[in-house]
């Protein structure tokens, strides 16, 4: 937590800085679409391609891109996941395995302006705080995750886009990763 603090505090001095030269930019949005696990908790031994792929789940939340330098975009973040249930045979038994259900935070470095032009790409990688939770069980590590963005169709305050993402939270000798595919909407609040 201290690790994101510090993090936190480096690119607000560095937005400081860099609004100096030009006007901050700031916006927010909304974002909805799927989250799906891969390769949850799998040993070498009993691996199938089936087992690649875990239960589809639902992801949504809030952006708020800020533009203080020209290249880049500092996004803070909050995400709410819910993952459904799975059955799994084992030795002819039947067993239900409980999704998760996730809340993250963050904030994510993008490169270039998610909502200018018409259609372009950008890059971006992030780092945040996770926190999975199903009966039984809670991990609460740091989140790290990367993806590109595509900027669908932008107007002079309103602008689309969708995101492929990979996450990944440590949970020690393991981690718990996450595919995922986004839209959003983004209201631009000052240039």
């Amino acid at each position: 937590m201290k690790r994101l603090l510090m993090l936190a505090l480096f690119a607000l001095l560095l937005a400081g800085r860099a609004a100096q030269a030009g006007p901050v930019g700031v916006s927010v949005g909304v974002f909805g679409g799927l989250s799906i696990p891969v390769l949850q908790d799998v040993t070498t031994s009993s691996f199938s391609p089936g087992d690649a792929f875990g239960a589809t789940g639902s992801t949504f939340g809030l952006r708020v891109p800020v533009h203080a330098i020209s290249s880049i975009t500092f996004e803070p973040y909050y995400a709410k996941s819910k993952y459904k249930d799975r059955e799994e045979t084992i030795g002819g038994i039947t067993y239900t395995r409980e999704g998760f259900d996730g809340k993250s935070y963050g904030v994510n470095f993008i490169l270039g302006r998610p909502e200018g032009g018409l259609f372009h790409m950008y890059p971006y990688l992030g780092i945040g705080k996770t926190k999975l939770e199903r009966t039984g069980q809670e991990i609460n590590k740091t989140g790290y995750n990367f993806g590109l963005g595509v900027g669908l169709f932008s107007s002079q305050k309103i602008s689309v886009g969708a995101r492929g993402e990979f996450s990944m939270v440590a949970t020690g000798d393991t981690s718990r990763k996450f595919v995922g595919a986004t839209a959003g909407i983004t209201y631009r609040l000052t240039p």
